[in-house]
């Protein structure tokens, strides 16, 4: 799956906050494959703002990041966007939502 830094900003937040032992584990090895590394923050820039309380980067260095999931955290990952299918939400975030979705399905 290819995820952009906003997508890799949106899937903690569309995972849930808690769950058994297992969905603890898998949410933590989904975190480590899409965390975003000091070099990579500062090759692109990302920072809070401090008037608009909104995270900030170069979108023209972004460089999407190449990750595989294995099958559990693709289920995983798809029962945790079922979850919030019934919220409002940014219309950017739907489409890492949807992104998730195309991957389980070519999967």
């Amino acid at each position: 799956m290819e995820l952009t830094i906003k997508d890799r900003l949106y899937i903690p937040a569309i995972l849930p906050k808690e769950g058994n032992f297992r969905s603890y584990n898998l949410k933590k090895d989904i975190l480590r494959k899409i965390e975003i590394s000091e070099v990579e923050r500062e090759e692109v820039g990302l920072k809070e703002n401090q008037e608009s309380k909104r995270i900030e980067w170069d979108v023209e260095k972004d460089v999407p990041l190449q990750t595989e999931f294995s099958a559990d955290e693709l289920d995983f990952l798809k029962k945790a966007c079922e979850k919030i299918s019934d919220e409002e939400l940014p219309d950017d975030m739907w489409g890492t939502v949807q992104k998730i979705y195309d991957t389980i399905q070519d999967a």
